[in-house]
């Protein structure tokens, strides 16, 4: 595998600054297209890239699985980029009412009045697998399409499971730490044989720039993609340091999701369909009990 050290070419203010913004080609400096792996200026690991690492027979079963997985959200943060949206601007069928970020808004009701329920641009993503509490559902538990469609997921986990074998031959120490967070996670909340909770599942999704939050900063981030079509582009960049990766079907990319990234744009003169799957580690799921101790805190909510 070759190995390359990078430096920063952006300091972090002029990062901070991208956060929200859709990357262009212009943030390339190193575009990885063969097996490699690259360190930063403090010899840590940044990206490891793997060409057609994933058996071809898991991919394809686990495309038809995850495709049926995507749905709609308005949750995705920064990822889903900065519209500098106006009052009265119309938004998904949606009537700005006020303005509360590049990203966010709250819509009006049918009445006039401002809804209780913030609001950002709809993008086509999903998660799978498992999800740890958060304040408005406080409680650990299977994913919508995780609980109703058990048997569709069931048939992406081959694919899920080699992407767990190629990071523990790629980064071991990495999968070390993330291991042993979930070995002590119940039963119940991980994706077995592997060392993650959950995936998220983007179809044709270009992300602006954006940091991931909640997954395990000892682990690694794990990004595949599954597509059809001819397309260009749609490289995943890390442009503090000009790193870009282009994750095509087998192919997989490791990299540190808490560096900011983002997609540049997919370039296609005929129908693709870009799906990007990406595997990790919820911090939380460590504090999730059994699904009975989760169940009696559904009852006690209710």
């Amino acid at each position: 595998m070759k190995t390359i050290k990078v430096s920063p070419i952006l300091s972090d203010e002029e990062v901070k600054k991208l956060e929200g913004e859709f990357l262009e080609e212009s943030h390339i400096k190193t575009l990885l297209k063969e097996d490699t792996i690259v360190y930063n200026e403090k010899d840590e690991p940044l990206c490891v890239f793997k060409k057609n690492c994933i058996p071809s027979n898991h991919a394809e079963k686990a495309y038809y699985s995850l495709k049926k997985a995507i749905g709609k959200t308005s949750n995705r943060g920064k990822a889903g980029g900065n519209f500098n949206f106006k009052v009265g601007d119309l938004v998904d069928g949606s009537i700005v009412g006020k303005v509360l970020s590049g990203n966010r808004f709250i819509p009006l009701k049918k009445d006039g009045t401002l809804s209780n329920s913030p609001k950002s641009k709809n993008v086509n993503s999903s998660i799978i697998g498992y999800a740890d509490r958060y304040p408005r559902i406080p409680y650990c538990r299977q994913t919508a399409f995780t609980e109703k469609h058990f048997n569709i997921y069931k048939e992406a986990l081959p694919y899920i499971q080699s992407i767990s074998k190629v990071f523990e031959e790629c980064l071991p120490d990495r999968y070390k730490n993330q291991k042993m967070m979930w070995d002590k996670t119940s039963n119940d909340f991980k994706i077995h044989d592997t060392v993650f909770t959950t995936v998220t599942v983007n179809k044709n999704f270009r992300t602006a720039g954006h940091y991931d939050a909640g997954d395990l900063k000892e682990g690694f981030g794990n990004l595949a993609v599954l597509h059809t079509g001819d397309y260009t582009g749609a490289y995943t960049v890390i442009p503090k340091y000009g790193v870009a990766v282009d994750v095509r079907n087998c192919d997989l990319a490791l990299f540190d999701v808490h560096e900011l990234h983002g997609n540049t744009p997919a370039i296609s003169k005929t129908p693709y369909e870009r799906i990007s799957i990406i595997c990790y580690y919820r911090e939380k799921m460590i504090d999730c009990g059994t699904a009975e101790q989760e169940l009696q805190r559904i009852k006690n909510v209710r």
